[in-house]
Formats: C-alpha cells, sequence, structure tokens
C-alpha cells in the first residue's frame, strides 16, 4: 500500500499522563451499546484523542479494532486502502480481492454500492465477537465518494461492528437520518470540555488553588489544549483574558521557548515529519541524540501521541506541529523548504510525499518523482488513483509540465481512453522537446508510438519509430525508451501484418525484459492474443510466461493474470487444449479474486469461444462473440472494434452462421472505410478469406477455391490469427470435393509442416477427415502422421468428453486449499498459515476465498467445521 502504516495503528494509551475521565468514559461505551455509530465532534485541543485511547484500553479482548487515521486530502482510494490494512489482523474472508473492491469503488455508481455491500458482508463473516471501528479526523473526508460508500456502507453495517467518527466538524454524511433512525449517538464539545471539578482537579495536581482553578475554567471554558497549556506555563499573570486557538500559539511559543535550546531546535527541525523515529529523524539529518530527544518529549508530554511501540514513533498534536513549523518557517525559511524536501524523499506515502514537496514550493520535484513511481503507483491505486494524484497540482503548473501530462497519458492509456492520453502524450513530446530533454523526449514519443498502432493509425507511428531505431547504436537508446520501442516494432510488425516478422522481433524484446525484471516493464508488454497466434511465437511465449511469473512471484497482480491468459492462448494454438483450460481457469479465477479486469474478460471470452468451437459446442461459441462484440470497450477504438468484428466473423464462418457471417462482413466493409491504414501496402483484401468461406456455405466452390487462393498467394500477410493455416485446411478440403487430390495435398502440405496445428483448429472436423483420407502417397508420410497425432490428441474432446464433471465434496478442493483448510480448521490466521506454508498472505487470502466458493460456505469457522465434518 501506497500509505504510511502508522495511518492505520491506534494511539498507545499514556499511564499516568491522561485525567481520569470516568463518566465521560461511561457515557462513550453506552453509546456504542445502544447505537451503530458514534460521533464525536468537537474543535481541535478538545480531547477526542485521549478519550479514544481510554476507551480502547477498556476493551475487552473479544473486541477487534480497527483505527484508521486520516489526512488532509484523503479520499475514497486511501480510505480504503487504510480500511484494507486495518482490518487485516481479523482475517476477512474476502470473496473478491480488497484491491479489486477499491477499484470497483473508485469507479463509482452501482459498482461503489456493490463494493460497500462486499465489505460490510466479509466484516460480518469474520470471527470476532465485537468490532469497532474508528475514523479519526473524519472531517477530512470532503470527496463525494469517500461519503457515498460510508453512507452505503453505515445503512448495511452487521450488528456485531461499530463506527466511530472523530472529527472537528460535522462531516458531510446523512446523519440527520442516523439520528432520526436512532443510529447515531453524538458527544460534541458540551460533552468533550473539562468541567468545573475536572479543572480544579488539575490545577491541584499543579499547585492551584481553587481561585486559580475557577479562573482557569473561566478563561478555557475547559479547552483541554489551552488548559494543559497554561498548567505548563506556571506564571498565572502571564495568561490573555480568554484561551482559544489564536493564544494557543502564543501559549505553545511560550513553552517551546522554556525548553532546552537543543531540545527546541531538534522539535522546529523535525516538525516536517509526520510522525517521529529514530531511524527518520536520523535519516533527515539528526544526529545520536534523538532516541534520548524522543523520551524527553515524551516525558515532558509535550503534545505528543505514541503511535507504534516498534519501532518508538510519535506523533505530535497537529496544533502543536503546526506552531513548529509556523515558527521555522519564519525564523529559517530556507531550512524549512530544504527540510520538507529531505522529508519528502524519506516519505513512502505518496500523498504525504506530495504535501510535503508542495509545501516546499518543489511542484517540479512532486511531478517528477510522480511520474517515477508512476508504474509501482498504477498497480497499488489503481489508474483513477494516479489520475487523482495527478489532479493535486496547480492547474497552470500541470499545463506545462511534461511529467504530469506523461503521467496523465499511462493512467489513461490503462483505462483504454487512448484520444485523452495521446492528447496528453502529445503536450509532454512538446514540453520535452522545449525543454531540451532527448532521452525524455524518446520515450514519450516511443509511448506515442505504441499508442497510435493501437489505433490502427500505423504510418504516424512508423515515421515515429524511424527515428527511433534501436539497432542503431548512434541512437544510443537504453532503459525504458528500448524496451518501449521495441514493444512498439514488435506490435508494428503485427498490426502491419508482417506476421512472420512478429515472433524475431518478440525474441528481441523478450532479451531486453529479462534485463529488467520488474512489473512495470513486463506487464507493458503482454502480448495480446493476434500476436500470439504468430507463427513461431511458442517457444518465446514459454520463457516470457516463466520471466512474468518470476517477477509476479506472490503478489496479487493484475500481470499475473494476463501472464496465465497468454500461456493459455499459446497452448491453445499449439493444440495442449487441457492444459490451456488449466491454465483459463487459473486466469479467471485470479482475475474474479480482482474483481474486474477488462481486458482479461475480453481475452477469455475469445479464447472460450474457441474452445468451444474445438468441441463442436457452436451455439455458445457464437454467443460468446456476440457478448463480446456487445461489451466492446470504446477505449479500444475503431481499429479494435474492426479487429472484434472481424474475429466473431471468422467464428461465425467456422460455426457456420450464415446471416452472422453476412452481417459481420457489412459492418467489417463499413468500419474499414474508416481505417486508411487497414489495408497494408502487401496485403490486397483482409477480407478474402471471409468472402471465400460465405461463397463455400452458398454452394459456389469455384468461387471459394479462387478466393482461397487468392488470399494464400498474399503469403505471411494473410495470416492474421491463424488464417493461412485454416485457408490451406478449406481450399485442400474444397478441392478434395472437386475430385482434384493431387492439388488438395498441395494445398495441405504446407499447414503440415509447422510444428503445432495453430489455424488449423477453426476446423476441427475438416482436419479429421483429411487425417482419415487415403492419400495413396501425395502426402508425406511424415507430415500425414504429424496431422494424425493431432487429431489423436484433439479426439477425447471432440467426443465430448472434455466436459467436466461433477466433483464430489471431498474433491473439491486443491492439495494447497485442503492444507490452508487444515490450518484454519486448527486456529490459524493467515499469516500464520502463510508462514506455515511458505504463501504470502495475499495468497492465503485467495485460497481461503476459492475454498468458500468451492464449499458454498461464508465464514472461516464454517470452512474448519465442514474440515472436521470430513476428518
Amino acid at each position: 500500500m501506497a500509505l504510511a502504516h502508522t495511518k492505520t495503528r491506534a494511539p498507545r494509551p499514556r499511564a499516568g499522563l491522561l485525567l481520569p475521565r470516568p463518566a465521560l468514559l461511561a457515557r462513550f461505551h453506552e453509546a456504542l451499546q445502544t447505537h451503530r455509530a458514534l460521533l464525536l465532534c468537537a474543535p481541535a485541543g478538545y480531547g477526542k484523542t485521549a478519550l479514544l485511547t481510554q476507551a480502547l484500553a477498556e476493551l475487552g479482548d473479544d473486541t477487534a479494532v480497527a483505527w484508521v487515521a486520516l489526512d488532509e486530502g484523503d479520499d475514497l482510494g486511501r480510505l480504503l486502502d487504510c480500511l484494507f490494512t486495518a482490518f487485516e489482523p481479523y482475517d476477512p474472508p474476502w470473496r473478491t480481492a480488497p484491491e479489486g473492491l477499491r477499484d470497483a469503488a473508485l469507479r463509482g455508481g452501482a459498482e461503489l454500492i456493490t463494493a460497500a455491500d462486499a465489505m460490510a458482508n466479509a466484516l460480518e463473516a469474520c470471527e470476532v465477537a465485537h468490532g469497532l471501528i474508528v475514523l479519526d479526523d473524519a472531517h477530512h473526508l470532503v470527496d463525494t465518494a469517500s461519503l457515498q460508500f460510508l453512507d452505503r456502507w453505515l445503512a448495511r453495517m452487521g450488528e456485531r461492528w461499530r463506527l466511530v467518527l472523530s472529527a472537528r466538524h460535522e462531516p458531510a454524511l446523512r446523519v440527520a437520518r442516523l439520528r432520526a433512525t436512532g443510529d447515531l449517538a453524538d458527544l460534541g464539545p458540551e460533552q468533550l470540555a473539562l468541567a468545573p471539578a475536572e479543572v480544579t482537579q488539575l490545577a491541584h495536581a499543579a499547585g492551584l488553588g481553587d481561585e486559580a482553578a475557577a479562573e482557569l475554567y473561566a478563561r478555557s471554558q475547559g479547552w483541554a489544549a489551552g488548559l494543559r497549556l497554561a498548567l505548563g506555563l506556571s506564571q498565572r499573570d502571564a495568561l490573555p483574558a480568554a484561551i482559544d486557538r489564536a493564544t494557543f500559539d502564543y501559549l505553545a511559543a511560550e513553552v517551546l521557548d522554556r525548553l532546552d535550546a537543543e531540545l527546541r531546535d531538534f522539535l522546529l527541525r523535525t516538525s516536517v515529519l509526520h510522525e517521529l523515529d529514530v531511524a527518520r529523524c536520523q535519516a533527515l539529518g539528526e544526529g545520536a541524540m534523538v532516541a534520548t530527544f524522543l523520551a524527553e518529549i515524551e516525558r515532558l508530554s509535550l503534545f505528543v501521541t505514541v503511535v507504534d511501540l516498534s519501532p518508538h514513533t510519535l506523533r505530535l498534536h497537529q496544533l502543536f506541529r503546526d506552531m513548529l513549523q509556523l515558527r521555522l518557517r519564519q525564523t529559517q525559511p530556507e531550512l524549512h523548504r530544504e527540510l520538507l524536501e529531505r522529508a519528502a524523499v524519506l516519505e513512502s506515502d505518496a500523498q504525504r510525499r506530495h504535501g510535503l514537496l508542495m509545501a516546499a514550493g518543489r511542484p517540479d520535484r512532486a511531478a517528477e518523482l510522480l511520474l517515477a513511481d508512476a508504474g509501482m503507483l498504477i498497480n497499488q491505486l489503481g489508474a483513477q488513483g494516479l489520475l487523482d494524484l495527478a489532479g493535486r497540482f496547480d492547474a497552470d503548473f500541470a499545463e506545462v509540465s511534461p511529467e504530469l501530462h506523461r503521467v496523465k497519458a499511462v493512467a489513461l492509456w490503462t483505462l483504454w481512453e487512448a484520444e485523452r492520453a495521446e492528447y496528453h502524450l502529445g503536450r509532454a513530446e512538446l514540453l520535452f522537446q522545449a525543454r531540451g530533454d532527448t532521452a525524455a523526449l524518446r520515450v514519450a514519443r516511443a509511448h506515442l508510438a505504441v499508442l497510435l498502432i493501437a489505433q490502427g493509425r500505423l504510418t504516424q507511428a512508423a515515421a515515429i519509430l524511424q527515428a527511433l531505431d534501436p539497432f542503431d547504436g548512434e541512437s544510443r537508446l537504453s532503459g525504458e525508451a528500448r524496451r518501449v520501442v521495441l514493444l512498439a516494432r514488435c506490435w508494428h510488425a503485427l498490426e502491419s501484418c508482417h506476421f512472420d516478422a512478429v515472433a524475431p522481433l518478440f525474441e528481441v524484446q523478450l532479451a531486453e525484459l529479462l534485463k529488467h525484471p520488474t512489473v512495470e516493464a513486463w506487464y507493458t508488454g503482454v502480448p495480446p492474443p493476434r500476436q500470439i497466434s504468430c507463427r513461431g511465437m511458442a517457444a518465446p511465449m514459454e520463457r516470457w510466461f516463466r520471466g512474468a511469473m518470476q517477477v509476479v512471484g506472490d503478489r496479487p497482480l493484475p500481470l499475473g493474470v494476463m501472464g496465465y491468459m497468454a500461456r493459455a492462448w499459446s497452448l491453445f494454438w499449439q493444440g495442449e487444449l487441457a492444459e490451456c483450460e488449466q491454465h483459463l481457469a487459473r486466469a479467471e479465477a485470479d482475475a474474479a479474486w480482482f474483481g474486474r479486469l477488462v481486458i482479461a474478460r475480453n481475452h477469455g471470452q475469445a479464447l472460450h469461444a474457441m474452445l468451444d468451437l474445438v468441441h463442436g459446442r457452436h451455439e455458445s461459441a457464437v454467443a460468446l462473440m456476440r457478448l463480446r462484440l456487445a461489451e466492446h470497450v470504446p477505449g479500444y477504438g475503431r481499429w479494435g472494434l474492426w479487429h472484434g468484428i472481424f474475429f466473431c466473423s471468422r467464428m461465425a464462418a467456422a460455426c457456420g452462421e450464415v446471416a452472422l457471417l453476412d452481417e459481420g462482413l457489412a459492418r467489417l466493409v463499413r468500419e474499414g472505410a474508416e481505417l486508411p491504414d487497414l489495408t497494408a501496402p502487401h496485403r490486397r483484401d483482409p477480407l478474402a478469406g471471409l468472402r471465400a468461406r460465405q461463397a463455400e456455405l452458398a454452394g459456389r466452390r469455384a468461387e471459394a477455391i479462387a478466393l482461397w487462393r487468392a488470399l494464400l498467394a498474399e503469403g505471411e500477410s494473410a495470416d492474421l490469427l491463424g488464417q493461412r493455416a485454416e485457408a490451406q485446411l478449406r481450399l485442400a478440403g474444397a478441392l478434395l470435393d472437386d475430385g482434384q487430390p493431387a492439388q488438395a495435398a498441395e494445398a495441405l502440405a504446407p499447414a503440415l509442416a509447422e510444428h503445432d496445428p495453430g489455424g488449423l483448429l477453426w476446423d476441427v472436423p475438416l482436419m479429421r477427415r483429411m487425417a482419415a483420407h487415403d492419400w495413396g502417397g501425395l502426402l508425406d508420410a511424415a507430415a500425414l502422421a504429424r496431422l494424425r497425432s493431432w487429431v489423436e490428441a484433439l479426439a477425447p474432446l471432440a467426443a465430448g468428453t472434455g466436459e467436466s464433471a461433477a466433483l464430489a465434496a471431498d474433491d473439491r478442493l486443491s492439495q494447497r486449499e485442503a492444507e490452508v483448510i487444515a490450518q484454519i480448521a486448527a486456529g490459524a490466521s493467515n499469516k500464520h498459515i502463510a508462514r506455515a506454508l511458505d504463501l504470502s498472505p495475499h495468497t492465503v487470502k485467495r485460497h481461503v476465498a476459492n475454498i468458500l466458493d468451492k464449499l458454498g460456505l461464508n465464514s472461516r469457522g464454517e470452512a474448519a467445521a465442514w474440515w472436521n465434518r470430513q476428518r
């Protein structure tokens, strides 16, 4: 997660430093007994956090506590990331990955509601007796999406969980409705303020009498922060007539000036940090006295909260920290800016880092770091989360920042917003060029080439790639620029129908990828199905898959989904259908865990249709193709739409669906008229194969034979999605039917010279017929044996035995899942299971979700009971 871990750590109780308030604590606990939500609403310094700290310390061990400290600018994505982290110790039985739920919620609308309900269901299925969720500083939640999510979540939250909102002012939730239904309790300034008796108790402890106590109460009206400072001064005549926020800074400064000079300077310098621990302070530039200073700050109770014990971590009260930074900024402005920049380098939380650099007046540096981390952040925050971070910059600065334009392009490309992504890449290119940044300009141009190719604008892309030759030693392309250019050249060969050049180019691209084992590099280079169908791709695809899986490891990443999907396609074209189905099932299970991966669904639908075709399930295959077209993502553009219609039309042709084939051909002609680069210079008619099949289905065999011959005469350019081998097979069948066996053998022989069946799988019944035919020596014996071995491997599947039978209850779980459920039944947490089985916690969560889905269960407790019954 790209957030500070201290955001999900509840403050630690500090014995002897907090005034006991039994009446207020009793009211707090009573409110949670009778209401689903509690709102602590009062200005800063009224002791909200102190009350929560004491209340949490009194809760029993059977109460789960999830604490989230919100910061200014936190949005729905960060809120959910914090909540998922806070819930982690209690092992919610997620049915969809938390990352997938977050991404769904960020898409808004019905998906936001679905995500809120999924979270409520997972929490209700937690194996905890009671749960308390605390959102501290909830007034920072101002974005509409966060408020909508919380409103829905509150409405669906189960009876075992309670929510506490601590805020300086009432958040814009539907609290009025909650009050009206009796679901919300309120504790405001009147209840949180110290009573006269409590002020007297504090005054007596400081050696003051009743009269001084009464005067303190009159001036402070029970405001805890002001009282604490006033008592620390121990100079009654120095007090102003009233104590409020305006005087707090003065009083705090008085306290600061009375500290030892070294401690005071330490506080000023480290006030740029959100939290203080030894490592961070020393990395900021502090010396060997850090641990001593931190201990003294805690001993003096200088408006500090302990948020972690390992490492020992303190957080200054925001009022006090604001005052310190104001003093530092006024007295040493250059040092303040320098320290803010240093703190930003140390900050792992992307949003906090952004805030520090903006406060230092360095939006340029913030933009540079955001671009450098864009690949990581898009995996952590999603594309919309990355766009939200880019949107925090001043509009005027954003317009002239090439780094921000590239960040936006990366995010928009992931969302398939091609036109908007192209605009930002174009702006980045112009701005890098004006700056004279040649290296960055090359990267931007390389990405622009990829984007243009994906839209079918091949001529424009070729002009860019001509100037970016990765094999020209003088260009000195390296790093990201070289990887992206190699990817672009491979895609350009694919889209311009130089299909035989694709695999060699992919080999070079793969060699470069193997030098950079990062998620960002490998995810950009996932081969699409049309590329995988090219001749010679089987061997490099095997190496690519192994490399991708090494990069993924046990992490739950979209790259893993697409890796298994690409491997499944490769196995399909090799005729390894059983293994293909296994990899496809793994990819789809992972995709379901993530929630919604559009591109995985798109590729999966097409592969399922191909498998249905091979199995003879024509109605299902055609239905899937219709659904795939209906779900076409507008951001894919007209180039992607044309190829989608082409795939659907190929399926209609293979299944003998004449009406759908006729409709598809008409649409392809209309759409193709809008795509100037559709017909490559060396490819005359991209629809010749479909027209040949159309003629054959209409009984016009001679016309079909002529069209197939014309198609095959084009050579490699005919081989879109295995069309060349399919045409050779169909031509051979037509020639046999026409009484020309010698010419049929001549037509079929090139397809049998390949290592894999490939495009022959478009017509398995015809493959079987060709294998059974007595060729009388017209076909080479080795080629015929190869064809028969392919058919034999497909025979069980063609006979329908590939349908999976219903599994017995004891056989529904894999060996690893059985090991996980046994650990659950033994009472182990996800983290303990991970350690015991040498798995990552994310992988354990996946196994738990699979177990619950397969067995139709709702919770870990039900899973444990099922396992014990089986035993």
